[in-house]
C-alpha cells in the first residue's frame, strides 16, 4: 500500500488554462457540498424534476440504509427520458451514434434512426414472447443492433444485463442461472486483432445442461455459419415479430437493469431502478461535461457500470454523439483510439486509468501524428491513477498543437483538464471529482477529486471516526438515488449503524479530495474490472487434482492487480492457466501460480486476505512466506 500511496500523493493543484475562469475554490465548493448533503432529499427532488414524469412521486425517500427507496409513488417512461425526449427537436436528426468496428468498417445513425432500429428490436423481443419485468441478457459487443436490444429492453419494461465478452463459460453461466432470462441476444463471432471470437460457442457452452427456457437470439456480426438448436435458437431475420405497443411506464422502483458485482467469494446480482437511477445518471452527466453539441468516446464496455451508465444511458440523455469502437487500442497499431479520436473529432474522452497507463508506454510518435486540437475534456475511471501517468495524459494528450492561454504546444504544458473519477457498480454513477458544469475545483493529480455534491463520503479508522491525511476505510454516510433495490446479502453486511462501507482503502486530505488506494477487502482491481477471487476459485476447484485454491491480487506495474493463484494438489500451471482463460476469461489470466503439495488448514477467507496483505506489503506472513517463497 505504501508503493501505491507513492505513486499517488503530491501532485500539487492544477488548473488547466482551458478553465481557469470556470474554476472554483474549495471554500465555495464546501459549502455547495455541505448545502446538498444538509438537505439530502430537497436537492436531488430538485433534479429528479429534470426527467420526465408521467406521475410525481409521493414521497423523495423512504426508508433507510440497504433498504433506501427513491421517489416513492412516482410513474415515469424510462424510454421517453432516453430517446423519445429528443422527438421535434433539433437534435431527431442529429448524429446518434457512430460506430466503428476493428476492420475500420463504420455505421452512422441519428436519433430518428437509432430509434427506429429500437422498434424494430422492440418487434423482436415481443414475438419472443418478451413482456414487462422478463429479463434480457445481452452477450455481444457493442455494435448498433445490441445497443439497440438493450434500449427495446427499456422501452418493453423487461430489465436487461450485460455480461462482458471477455467472460468464459462458468461466467456467463452464472449469470444465466441468477437472471433466467427470456432472451438471450448474442453474435456468431466478432474480431479481435483480426481473429474471430467465437461468442456463440461459448454460449452453447454455458447453456449446456442447464435448464432454462430461453430464446437464443444470433445477430450476424461475421456472417460464420453457427449451430443453431432448434426451438432454442434464431438468427435475428428468422424471429417472428409482433407489434410492440407504446413505451413502457414503470413504477420508480421498477428494475431497469442489472449487473453482477465482484464479491469475495464469487460474483452476485444487482439490480438498479428507473427513477433514482435514470435522475442520477442524468444529473452526473452533464455535470462531468458533456453537452447535446459534444462527439464523446467511452471506451468502457457495457458489460461494466461505466459502459452502462455513460454509453448506453447518460449521453443519451443529454443528446450527444456517441462514438462506440468496438476493438482495443493496439489493433493495428497502438495509435487505435487516437486516430478514432481525430477522425470522428472527438471532443469529450473517456477511458480507464489502466488504460492510460499502457498508452503512456507506447511510442509518443504514434501520439503526435494526430491532430487532438478538438479535445476539450478527458475523464479517467477504475483503478488509481499514479501521478505520472496524469501528467504524461495532460501533456502529451491535453496539450493539443494551437496555443492558448498559459498553454503553450512546444513545451508540452497542458491546456484541457484530465479528470480521474470513482465509480461503483453499486453506485450506478461517479460520484466523485472536478466537475467542469458544476463545482471544478482546481486539479490533484493521483487523487479521484472531492465527492460530488449530493453524496456524503467520509474516510474512517477502525472504530468509525473521521480521518484525515491517513489511509482509512472509504465510507458513505447517507444513501444515494442510484441504490440498488435488488441486492446480495454481502452489500446489506457493508452497512454499519447507517454507514456504507465501500470496499476501498482510501485517504481524504482536508481538502477533501480522495485517494483511493485499493480495495479493503480480497476483490481484485485488474485494468480496472473488478474480478472476485471466489470465481477463480470455484471454477479452478472442478479441475482433477485440485484439492484446495486461494486466489488473491498481487500488485502489477501495467494493470494494477493480477490474480496470484495458490494451489495444493496435483496439476500443472499450464492446465491452471488455460482454465482460468476459458471459464472465467483471459482478463483474469494470473501473474503467479504456485502449486504446494499442501496448505495450511486455514479458512479460505482468512488465507486469502492474508496472501494478499503479504503480497500488498501490508503485513509479512511468515506462513505465506515459507509457501511462496517471497
Amino acid at each position: 500500500m505504501k508503493k501505491v500511496l507513492e505513486k499517488l500523493l503530491n501532485g500539487g493543484r492544477i488548473v488547466p488554462p482551458t478553465m481557469k475562469y470556470k474554476a472554483i475554490g474549495f471554500p465555495e465548493y464546501k459549502r455547495i457540498h455541505s448545502d446538498s448533503i444538509r438537505d439530502l432529499a430537497g436537492f436531488w427532488a430538485r433534479e429528479a424534476k429534470q426527467l420526465i414524469w408521467e406521475r410525481p412521486w409521493d414521497k423523495v425517500l423512504v426508508g433507510q440504509g440497504p433498504e433506501s427507496r427513491w421517489f416513492v409513488g412516482g410513474k415515469l417512461s424510462a424510454y421517453r427520458n432516453i430517446i423519445e425526449k429528443h422527438r421535434n427537436t433539433w437534435v431527431w436528426d442529429k448524429v446518434a451514434i457512430i460506430w466503428e468496428g476493428e476492420e475500420e468498417i463504420a455505421r452512422v445513425l441519428t436519433y430518428g434512426e437509432l430509434h427506429d432500429l429500437v422498434i424494430s428490436m422492440s418487434k423482436v423481443l415481443r414475438g419472443l414472447g418478451v413482456k414487462d419485468h422478463d429479463w434480457v441478457m445481452l452477450y455481444a459487443p457493442p455494435i448498433p443492433e445490441v445497443i439497440a436490444a438493450a434500449l427495446a429492453s427499456v422501452r418493453l419494461g423487461a430489465p436487461f444485463e450485460f455480461v462482458f465478452t471477455g467472460f468464459g463459460a462458468y461466467e456467463l453461466r452464472g449469470r444465466l442461472m441468477n437472471r433466467r432470462p427470456r432472451v438471450l441476444i448474442t453474435v456468431d463471432a466478432f474480431p479481435r486483432k483480426g481473429k474471430p471470437i467465437m461468442v456463440k460457442d461459448t454460449v452453447d457452452k454455458a447453456l449446456s445442461d442447464l435448464a432454462l427456457d430461453v430464446k437464443v437470439v444470433v445477430i450476424p456480426r461475421l456472417n460464420i455459419d453457427v449451430r443453431l438448436v432448434k426451438g432454442r435458437d434464431y438468427y435475428l431475420d428468422e424471429v417472428p415479430t409482433m407489434d410492440p405497443g407504446e413505451a413502457y411506464v414503470h413504477d420508480a422502483n421498477d428494475p431497469l437493469f442489472g449487473i453482477h458485482a465482484g464479491y469475495d467469494n464469487g460474483s452476485r446480482p444487482l439490480t438498479h431502478g428507473v427513477g433514482g437511477y435514470l435522475t442520477q445518471t442524468y444529473s452526473t452527466t452533464r455535470w462531468m461535461g458533456l453537452r447535446p453539441r459534444d462527439t464523446y468516446l467511452c471506451t468502457v464496455m457495457p458489460g461494466w457500470i461505466t459502459g452502462i451508465t455513460y454509453v448506453l444511458f447518460g449521453p443519451f440523455m443529454v443528446g450527444s454523439t456517441v462514438v462506440i469502437y468496438e476493438g482495443g487500442p493496439d489493433y493495428p497499431h497502438w495509435d487505435r483510439w487516437w486516430s478514432i479520436l481525430e477522425r470522428y473529432a472527438v471532443t469529450v474522452f473517456l477511458t480507464t486509468g489502466g488504460a492510460l497507463r499502457i498508452l503512456s508506454r507506447q511510442d509518443a510518435g504514434l501520439l503526435r501524428a494526430h491532430n487532438l486540437d478538438m479535445l476539450r475534456l478527458v475523464l479517467t475511471t477504475a483503478e488509481p491513477l499514479e501521478v505520472s501517468v496524469w501528467r504524461w495524459a495532460y501533456e502529451y494528450v491535453g496539450t493539443g498543437t494551437v496555443p492558448t492561454i498559459d498553454s503553450i504546444p512546444s513545451k508540452l504544458s497542458g491546456r484541457v483538464p484530465i479528470i480521474h473519477m470513482f465509480i461503483q457498480s453499486e453506485f450506478g454513477t461517479f460520484v466523485t471529482g472536478s466537475l467542469p458544469n458544476y463545482t471544478f475545483v482546481p486539479l490533484v493529480p493521483g487523487s479521484v477529486g472531492p465527492p460530488i455534491p449530493g453524496f456524503d463520503f467520509d474516510v474512517v479508522d477502525g472504530l468509525g471516526n473521521s480521518v484525515r491525511s491517513t489511509v482509512g476505510y472509504l465510507v458513505t454516510r447517507s444513501p444515494w438515488p442510484a441504490m440498488p433495490i435488488e441486492y446480495p446479502i454481502e452489500f446489506v453486511r457493508r452497512w454499519v449503524n447507517g454507514v456504507y462501507y465501500v470496499g476501498d482503502y482510501a485517504l481524504m486530505d482536508y481538502d477533501m479530495n480522495i485517494y483511493a488506494v485499493g480495495r479493503s477487502d480480497a476483490v481484485m482491481k485488474i485494468n480496472g474490472y473488478r474480478i472476485s477471487p471466489g470465481d477463480l476459485e470455484s471454477a479452478l476447484r472442478k479441475v482433477p487434482g485440485v484439492r484446495k485454491v486461494v486466489v488473491a491480487g498481487s500488485l502489477d506495474e501495467q494493470k494494477f492487480e493480477v490474480p496470484f493463484v495458490l494451489i495444493e494438489g496435483d496439476v500443472d500451471e499450464t492446465t491452471v492457466r488455460r482454465v482460468i482463460r476459458a471459464e472465467v476469461g483471459p482478463i483474469a489470466d494470473p501473474g503467479r501460480v504456485v502449486i504446494t503439495r499442501e496448505l495450511p488448514d486455514i479458512p479460505v477467507d482468512e488465507l486469502r486476505m492474508r496472501l494478499k496483505q503479504h503480497l500488498w506489503g501490508i503485513v509479512e506472513d511468515p506462513v505465506i512466506k515459507g509457501l511462496i517463497g517471497s
